[in-house]
């Protein structure tokens, strides 16, 4: 099984930029903490540019170093192309695109995709189908990730935080492992200190606020079935909004018997 991530953008190309983030940092810095997480998991892994510079050192031309990146992964014969991005235009939440549908591509991308957004509280807008130079001339499965919008405030804050672009790292490898049929194992790399588990995404601006006063720290979403994502159980500290507990052995639960309980419990957190 083998991996090439693409960090979207480097050098002269900064990528979508907004509130004092760049692309090319956010997606190198995902990039760089996924590595270790998929070689930890059996997955070997390149990456088409380990630093701030374009791949091929191509600087200024930019067909010139986006074949650059497809080389690579043809070179090391990989079984699956992923390019991290960020996404602007003002919108918000999380989409993948694809080359077409109905084929291992579309598979992985809905396997990431599910990770992301439980990760992000974020709107899923779904696999989408767009012609891109990378994914078109890579002769394996290849997806492109859209990770929040940099240009939309509150997810440029959940961006700036290292430790919510590790959670996205952890997002991607799970996502990844599931389309290896890989059984993602935990590492020492990717434990949160803190993370916000929500019961639904009724409470995403409750838990926003908790988030802030906690670095701007992660936030999980409980899936339908109600399982508490392992992300979210190995953190060293968890808070819960919404209930009902998780048993996490440093767990602070904020909840009531309704929304109006919870919102009070929360408010006597913030305080």
């Amino acid at each position: 099984m083998k991996v090439c991530l693409d960090p979207g953008h480097g050098g002269y190309d900064s990528g979508a930029v907004g509130y004092g983030l760049q692309e090319k940092d956010i997606t190198l810095d995902i990039c760089l903490k996924l590595k270790p997480l998929l070689e930890y998991n059996g997955i070997s892994t390149n990456l088409t540019r380990d630093g701030d510079y374009a791949p091929g050192h191509l600087e200024g031309n930019l067909n010139g170093e986006l074949l650059a990146r497809v080389d690579i992964a043809e070179k090391n014969q990989v079984d699956l192309f992923v390019a991290v991005h960020v996404n602007s235009g003002g919108g918000t939440g999380e989409e993948i695109l694809v080359m077409g549908l109905g084929g291992r591509a579309e598979t992985a991308a809905n396997k990431v995709l599910t990770y992301l957004v439980q990760t992000g509280a974020w709107l899923n807008r779904g696999v989408k189908v767009q012609n891109v130079l990378v994914l078109k001339e890579t002769s394996m499965p290849a997806i492109l990730t859209e990770n929040g919008f940099i240009d939309n405030m509150d997810d440029a804050v959940k961006l700036k935080d290292p430790s919510f672009r590790l959670a996205l790292a952890v997002a991607h490898a799970r996502g990844i492992c599931d389309y290896f049929g890989v059984q993602y194992r935990v590492g020492g790399n990717d434990v949160l200190e803190v993370a916000v588990l929500l019961f639904s995404k009724e409470d995403y601006w409750c838990g926003a606020d908790v988030a802030a006063k906690n670095g701007n720290c992660a936030i999980f979403v409980r899936p339908l079935d109600q399982s508490v994502p392992k992300e979210a159980m190995t953190a060293k500290m968890l808070i819960v909004i919404g209930g009902p507990t998780t048993k996490h052995p440093s767990e602070i639960l904020l909840s009531g018997t309704n929304k109006y309980d919870t919102a009070a419990a929360v408010a006597k957190y913030l305080v």
